[in-house]
């Protein structure tokens, strides 16, 4: 067999194999094909994407690079592999000729998108392009869509909108086939737009901004750092990006370096806490670009807040805030509950106009106070709020601090391992062993523990203990405490559980909580069940009844 021949035939067998994939995509979405393209104007069609490996007679076809291949033929199998002039200049005509010929059968699909991209790759080579086809009509009325849904729907109402458009309409707006001329301002303009639409439901405005900020990132780890950029992915950890050399920088496309500057700031801003270091990438990448404003960001912060807001100075105190950082510097000037009441105020307005609950402070102060509970990391944030508690006539405004910080998933950021805290713990357990008005805040942090993170409470629940004892009045709490515990060394405390009063308490706040969790209680303070059922057996007083509802109460079924 001639190689012209051997070529053919590898065509005709992976054309053959192309042949059946769209068949396969078509059986599968026969049924729903309308429905899932109707489900918002701003999809136009549905697959956009083919990728074929080719190796040792064995073909395999894939709709998503990263996926598994949707279906699998064998082949002829080559005794010399294809060299790479072969690849390109015989092979790939053929296949792009037979692809381009199929995909005219689905101009009018909602199966196919309005772009169409297929690659391929042969034995060990790298993937090459076959074709990046684009349905001009397609292409068009989708144009047309984007444009009335923002003025019908975005600018013409008031309504929410649906999450599905946001999907769509993020991605569209950065794809360069259908922008090439990028215009970030108008790019702004619609997020903050689909924002406004959107404020009266936390959540949902949560989830649409996250769909904005993913496609904002997928489009700059794409598009824009492998234009200026050599990246190199290790096996594990985060890419690695080298400049290439010979990158006219007076040439960039400032629109393009400021939609990345504000896709960081947003990351940073928004995104969850173990996703910031995203943002800051993007940041050093457009610094090594020459971006002054990366440079100022970096620097001084994302600027979204405004200047009173980040920086407070007088005679007692001087506090300045660094948003992308999540950094708080706090200078006590003179120690005296002015200062520290101050220095709160501060950090309440930079949480209530959205600063990171993933924070830390900087402090410069004389005073070195901590909180009496052990584990606690003797980091300058811990020491402010410890600073703070001395002051008796502050402890409201720490309340109302903690308050506002607690949120699950987020951690102070000068802590780390099983030192983690959420942020207001100090605040929290400093309150929760001052004074008993601050029972009722310490149970509603322990509902907000992140306990398979976070383990600084079960130390807190021993030092809580210990000052206040055990009977009715503290249960509730000390039951708070437990629950938000995997382990701890609580069984040391069995004996003080085990009074009438104690036990019947404790029967009564289980029966309120689900089975498991009254089971978690159980196996905390006695170490399991059936150590419970052992002490039942032994009890003949008059704790007898009290160990039998804990039992009970224990061994509901759910």
């Amino acid at each position: 067999m001639t190689q012209h021949t051997l070529i053919n035939t590898v065509s005709e067998e992976i054309l053959g194999a192309v042949d059946e994939w769209f068949q396969q995509i078509e059986r599968k979405k026969e049924k729903d094909v309308n429905e899932i393209a109707g489900r918002t104007s701003l999809q136009i069609g549905i697959h956009d994407l083919l990728h074929i490996e080719y190796r040792d007679g064995k073909i395999k076809l894939y709709s998503w690079i990263n996926g598994s291949p949707d279906c699998q033929h064998k082949g002829t199998r080559l005794e010399n592999p294809l060299a790479h002039q072969e690849i390109e200049n015989a092979l790939i005509p053929l296949l792009e000729k037979g692809i381009r010929q199929k995909l005219q059968t689905y101009e009018d699909s909602a199966l196919v998108n309005y772009r169409f991209h297929a690659s391929i790759k042969v034995g060990g080579s790298e993937t090459l392009p076959i074709l990046n086809d684009v349905n001009q009509r397609k292409r068009e009325l989708l144009l047309q869509r984007i444009q009335a849904y923002i003025k019908d729907k975005l600018e013409g109402q008031s309504y929410p909108t649906d999450p599905l458009e946001s999907f769509f309409l993020s991605r569209h707006l950065v794809d360069p086939q259908l922008f090439p001329d990028m215009d970030t301002a108008f790019i702004m303009h619609v997020y903050e737009l689909v924002m406004e639409r959107n404020k009266g439901n936390k959540t949902k405005m949560d989830d649409h901004r996250s769909r904005f900020i993913r496609a904002f990132s997928q489009w700059a780890e794409s598009v824009f750092l492998p234009t200026y950029f050599h990246n190199v992915k290790p096996g594990w950890g985060r890419a690695e990006y080298t400049i290439k050399e010979g990158i006219d920088l007076t040439a960039m496309g400032p629109q393009q370096m400021e939609l990345v500057l504000q896709t960081a700031i947003m990351i940073i801003k928004y995104e969850p806490n173990y996703s910031r270091q995203n943002g800051l990438d993007l940041l050093e990448r457009l610094k090594e670009l020459g971006s002054t404003q990366a440079v100022k960001v970096i620097k001084e912060g994302s600027g979204t807040l405004p200047a009173e807001d980040i920086h407070y100075k007088d005679e007692q105190i001087e506090c300045q805030a660094h948003d992308v950082f999540s950094i708080i510097t706090i200078r006590i000037k003179e120690e005296c509950a002015d200062s520290y009441a101050k220095g709160l105020d501060f950090i309440c307005r930079l949480l209530e106009k959205g600063f990171f609950r993933s924070y830390q402070i900087r402090l410069k102060s004389q005073a070195k106070h901590i909180v009496s509970v052990p584990g606690l990391a003797k980091s300058p944030t811990h020491r402010f709020f410890a600073n703070a508690l001395q002051y008796e006539e502050l402890h409201p405004k720490l309340e109302t601090y903690a308050r506002l910080a607690m949120m699950e998933h987020e951690w102070y950021e000068d802590t780390e391992g099983e030192k983690n805290c959420m942020p207001g713990t100090y605040a929290v357990f400093g309150l929760g062993l001052a004074n008993r008005r601050y029972f009722p805040l310490v149970e509603a942090y322990m509902e907000r523990v992140d306990d398979e993170h976070q383990s600084v409470q079960a130390a807190f629940a021993g030092a809580f203990i210990m000052q206040y004892g055990i009977d009715e009045t503290t249960l509730p709490t000390i039951a708070a405490c437990l629950l938000s515990c995997q382990d701890g060394k609580f069984t040391k405390y069995r004996d003080d559980f085990e009074t009438a009063a104690n036990l019947q308490a404790l029967a009564g706040i289980m029966a309120s909580l689900a089975p498991h969790y009254a089971s978690h209680l159980v196996e905390l303070i006695w170490g399991s069940l059936d150590n419970l059922q052992k002490r039942l057996q032994k009890e003949k007083g008059e704790c007898a009844d009290g160990f039998a509802a804990v039992r009970a109460a224990a061994n509901r079924k759910g």
